[in-house]
């Protein structure tokens, strides 16, 4: 929880709340199950999806313990989802553990992926809400395409703009869309509220996964809190620097044998690395991810409630920075 509360030091009792929640979760588990979601589950994180979940259901009558579980299910389907791309990726590490399939195998690991997304459902079952079920529905529904839609494009370079933000509207954007809906929900808001905080949790996921992508090229690396550099290039995922230094004649002519390599040494990444560098790639990334923080910013100010504003506007704070 240490990342969360530099981020969100405001919501400590919150995300303390919360962690003792999933501890007590965890706690009534046993063998491979328990030990799976030790290490993946309790393993940290920044927490920012229940994070706005806690901050969009700022209200008068704000009850911490009536949201723990809808705040405990949105960070069990993301954890699910990260344990199903690590498969997917082949990824070996996740927050500088092995992953649950590099320790076990494919098949537990899926297993206790499979656990915890049907477990959501249960847990937002309680609140006896259709909605609920119906939103969180089609996060993971839009979680599921998103992943296929990598997996069709892994490794090809031929992927434009385009594709590329209905890819991240569906495998990121949606639980952060859902986070902040879910939010506005159970906090009895307006409709009006409710679109406006599901809007706001689609720009914010887009923005964030723009930074995750200049993240992995060596940019703001004091904000990286030990994701690996360079990682999307060696798993075959075409990032937005990436597709936008191909719009370069000299760049995609340099990178033609290294791109898609099945075989990425750590040399050709550092070489790629420095090749997109020379691009104005990534300051077109720069001003992409502004672009969202700035059309996030402006929405804030649409949404009822000053706590709930003063959080929004706290969380797009630390991404500015």
């Amino acid at each position: 929880m240490l990342h969360a509360l530099k981020i969100f030091g405001f919501l400590k009792k919150d995300l303390q709340a919360l962690e003792q929640y999933l501890e007590k979760f965890v706690d009534s588990k046993e063998g491979i199950l328990k030990k799976g979601m030790e290490g993946t589950l309790l393993a940290g994180g920044k927490r920012i999806r229940s994070a706005l979940f806690f901050i969009s259901a700022r209200n008068q009558n704000y009850d911490r313990q009536y949201l723990l579980p809808a705040a405990a299910a949105i960070e069990i389907i993301h954890t699910a989802s990260l344990i199903h791309d690590d498969i997917i990726d082949r990824s070996e590490l996740r927050r500088g553990q092995k992953t649950i399939h590099k320790i076990y195998d494919n098949d537990t690991a899926k297993y206790i992926g499979n656990y915890l997304f049907t477990h959501t459902f249960f847990l937002l079952n309680r609140y006896n809400r259709p909605c609920i079920l119906k939103e969180m529905a089609s996060a993971a529904e839009f979680l599921v395409k998103g992943e296929f839609d990598q997996l069709k494009k892994h490794k090809k370079r031929n992927q434009d703009e385009d594709y590329y933000f209905q890819m991240i509207n569906e495998k990121t954007s949606s639980l952060f869309k859902a986070s902040c809906a879910l939010g506005g929900i159970l906090s009895d808001s307006s409709q009006e509220d409710i679109q406006s905080l599901r809007r706001f949790g689609q720009l914010l996921g887009t923005a964030f996964q723009i930074n995750d992508d200049l993240l992995d090229i060596g940019i703001n690396r004091k904000k990286n809190l030990g994701k690996p550099i360079g990682n999307d290039i060696r798993q075959g995922n075409v990032t937005l620097p990436i597709i936008y230094a191909l719009r370069d004649p000299w760049f995609r002519k340099s990178v033609h044998r290294l791109l898609g390599n099945t075989d990425m040494s750590e040399e050709n990444i550092g070489l790629i690395l420095d090749l997109v560098g020379r691009t104005d790639a990534v300051e077109t990334t720069k001003k992409e991810f502004a672009q969202y923080l700035d059309q996030a910013h402006q929405l804030v100010g649409k949404i009822n409630g000053k706590k709930r504003r003063g959080g929004l506007l706290s969380v797009l704070d630390y991404f500015q920075s």
